[in-house]
């Protein structure tokens, strides 16, 4: 027998087919009788009927097993899909907490250059003023008296302005405003959402890879299914009046746990 032989859709066909042919039969010596037709018997009726009876238990022996098969292949479904929700997420909690702490040591990383940057940039200012070099007061290349330095207009110490070598400013930078143009850049693609609730907790990466566990056996003892169907489950009773209160029902823990 064929694959396609076995399909619920297939079943449930051929068993409507040899129904309809069973009640044509049937219907057809009826109406031969109906007309005078004295050729036919008795027992022919009475077997083309009963065979009718049979038909139709064979078409609904068909129903059952076409809901059969559609069970089944939901289960091998159902089984595949479990099969590929543990192949596709595994180990995702672990790669995405080492990636997001490389996301993080990288940032820490430029916070830190851009200050050494920065405090190096105070230092060259200090050294300039320090020698006497006076302030650029046009925006065209140092002149080559004082080294070729000039100090960058309206600076003073620990400000962002550090000095003029040539052409080229060498300044103090933020770096967050580099930083939060990059997250502005990962929101308008979608990726990234400022949560203002959300601070960085105790175990930001191992939080994430937790994500990789397996629930701990409940050991609750006492449970109840509320309204909405959802299942709580305790470890003592509750008092008969909180369950009359929130109308919640005493269920077994084979009920709890049937879906």
């Amino acid at each position: 027998m064929s694959t396609e032989d076995l399909h619920p859709d297939r079943i449930i066909a051929d068993a409507k087919r040899e129904a309809a042919e069973a009640e044509q039969l049937v219907s057809a010596l009826e109406e031969k009788v109906r007309s005078g037709d004295d050729s036919v018997t008795f027992e022919e009726v009475e077997r083309a009927r009963g065979l009718l009876g049979f038909v139709r238990l064979r078409q609904e022996a068909a129903k059952r097993k076409a809901e059969a098969a559609r069970e089944a292949a939901r289960i091998d479904a159902c089984e595949a899909l479990n099969a590929d929700i543990t192949a596709q997420v595994k180990g995702d909690g672990a790669k995405f907490s080492k990636q997001l702490k490389t996301a993080v040591d990288a940032l820490r990383e430029l916070y830190e250059a851009a200050e050494a940057r920065n405090e190096n940039v105070r230092d060259f200012r200090r050294r300039a003023e320090s020698l006497g070099i006076p302030e650029q007061k046009h925006s065209g290349g140092a002149a080559p008296t004082h080294g070729g330095v000039r100090l960058a207009a309206n600076g003073y110490p620990g400000s962002a302005a550090g000095v003029i070598v040539g052409r080229r400013r060498v300044d103090a930078i933020d770096i967050n405003v580099f930083v939060n143009r990059a997250l502005n850049m990962l929101a308008r693609e979608n990726k990234y959402k400022h949560l203002e609730f959300v601070d960085a907790g105790e175990d930001l990466f191992g939080d994430l890879a937790a994500i990789d566990a397996e629930a701990p056996e409940n050991s609750a003892k006492y449970f109840y299914r509320g309204p909405n169907g959802a299942v709580t489950a305790k470890d003592e009773p509750f008092p008969d009046d909180v369950i009359k209160r929130n109308n919640l029902r005493v269920i077994t823990e084979a009920e709890a746990y049937a879906e």
